[in-house]
């Protein structure tokens, strides 16, 4: 890179519903930047859409990541909403040089991402009750805070989410914690189901993106140019 600067390896890991398709107008942003970039699509979901089961959980997409970064101690893991339990899973399995949580959600040991959601996790512990296969409906793209002209895009490439992602509990012993962290909020408008892991990041490094949830889709520039400082 021009100057001597730094050559970083960035990891874009996707949440609930999505795949490596959501990166698409992120990447090249890093790329033209002189940075590598790895986008994984977690099992059974996005490309991957026909290996869901009732086999995959938490810890499958725990080892997902922890594959991706094999050999990259020193890669920057952007995580993005539901990414956030298995990027905090990663850190207790393996080297991560930096980790930003995008709109993420933050766990505690023992809990799962049915916690964070209220009643749409009631409903997702029943659906699996009585069908352990059962994957969750991705939700309307308007949610996400897409504009009109990308929520047909959005909306047709999401893919159900095996709900034992949602229903396994997290275990942790406080290595992202450790980490350099940085939390980016997007703020136009705000989940509230991420009030209270936004509250968990006090005294962690935090910048805003006026924007909604997928920011990656609603703002790539803005995005690319906070990963890039």
């Amino acid at each position: 890179m021009a100057g001597g600067a730094r050559v970083s390896t960035f990891v874009l890991v996707h949440g609930a519903w999505h795949g490596a398709w959501c990166w698409e107008r992120v990447t090249p942003r890093l790329t033209d930047a002189g940075h590598h970039v790895i986008t994984p699509t977690f099992t059974g979901l996005g490309e991957r859409a026909g290996e869901a089961s009732a086999d995959i959980d938490l810890d499958t997409h725990i080892d997902d990541l922890v594959a991706a970064l094999d050999g990259l101690p020193d890669a920057v893991v952007v995580a993005h909403s539901y990414a956030g339990f298995p990027a905090y899973g990663a850190a207790e399995r393996t080297a991560i040089g930096r980790l930003v949580l995008l709109d993420a959600f933050i766990p505690r040991d023992g809990e799962t991402m049915a916690d964070h959601v209220g009643e749409r996790g009631d409903q997702y512990r029943a659906a699996a009750a009585d069908n352990p296969d059962w994957l969750a409906p991705a939700p309307p793209a308007a949610v996400l805070g897409v504009s009109e002209a990308d929520a047909a895009w959005v909306g047709s490439s999401m893919t159900p989410q095996p709900v034992q992602t949602y229903l396994q509990p997290i275990a942790l012993a406080g290595a992202a914690e450790r980490l350099d962290r940085l939390y980016i909020d997007c703020t136009s408008p705000s989940l509230a189901t991420l009030d209270e892991s936004k509250r968990r990041m006090a005294g962690v490094p935090t910048t805003q993106l006026a924007c909604g949830h997928d920011a990656m889709i609603a703002l790539p520039d803005q995005l690319a140019e906070l990963l890039l400082r």
